[in-house]
């Protein structure tokens, strides 16, 4: 086991619980505080009480983090089954989490004065500041889900042509794909229930058993980092 592998390994892990105590913050978060309010509600609210909202940009930045190396193990792990697409997607889902991450902090930066100023203005300069939206550098979520979610998808076809990960790992991560970019989905469609639905089975129930499980095959060293493709036999 190589020193990729180690770190990969005990980042996936974090990764996945990360998206456990995220799923945990959504539901302590004021209502007007939750995805898809209004603006304006969402920052006289924030500014009473911004705990939760603080603490889940937290754990968003730092499990964007993580999950870099999450990747690049995972990448390293299944390029026998397909190099290209594994390198390729590999970097899409990289440049997904370094969004992710540059969208918590500058949401975590920023956010505290908006609130506050927000809170001290009139009512034009209250339309005004909602009209400007909050720190979004991604709102239809085409990079942070979209993308991480063609890599899931890829990554776990690929765990299923070669042999670096037990076969269920590469079933889950295919649903976790496919729900990631329902997501997306949902976003483009403003389709409440389909983005609480594939974000709810994606994000707080597959995502952390497809992190989790991979972080501990890493770990063990039961993903090697040139896994051998599977024969026909293995992957009907």
């Amino acid at each position: 086991m190589n020193s990729m592998q180690r770190l990969g390994g005990a980042c996936a892990i974090v990764v996945g619980i990360s998206y456990i105590l995220i799923g945990l913050t959504y539901f302590l978060l004021p209502a007007a505080q939750q995805p898809g309010q209004a603006v304006g509600p969402f920052l006289a609210s924030y500014a009473e009480n911004p705990t939760f909202t603080r603490l889940l940009w937290w754990e968003l930045a730092l499990g964007a983090i993580f999950a870099v190396a999450a990747v690049l193990a995972i990448q390293d792990s299944v390029r026998q089954g397909g190099e290209a697409a594994a390198r390729w997607t590999g970097s899409l889902a990289i440049i997904g989490y370094a969004v992710t991450a540059l969208t918590s902090f500058r949401a975590l930066a920023l956010q505290p004065d908006i609130a506050a100023a927000y809170v001290g203005a009139d009512a034009s300069a209250k339309t005004a500041i909602a009209a400007t939206g909050i720190t979004q550098l991604d709102p239809e979520g085409w990079l942070t889900f979209g993308a991480v979610g063609v890599w899931a998808l890829t990554s776990s076809v690929l765990m299923l042509r070669t042999t670096a990960f037990p076969r269920m790992l590469g079933y889950v991560g295919i649903a976790v794909g496919v729900l990631y970019m329902l997501i997306v989905a949902g976003q483009v469609l403003a389709i409440q229930s389909l983005i609480a639905v594939a974000a709810g089975l994606g994000g707080v129930v597959a995502a952390p058993i497809w992190f989790i499980g991979i972080g501990i095959s890493l770990r063990r060293g039961e993903a090697v980092q040139t896994a051998p493709v599977r024969s026909p036999a293995g992957i009907r």
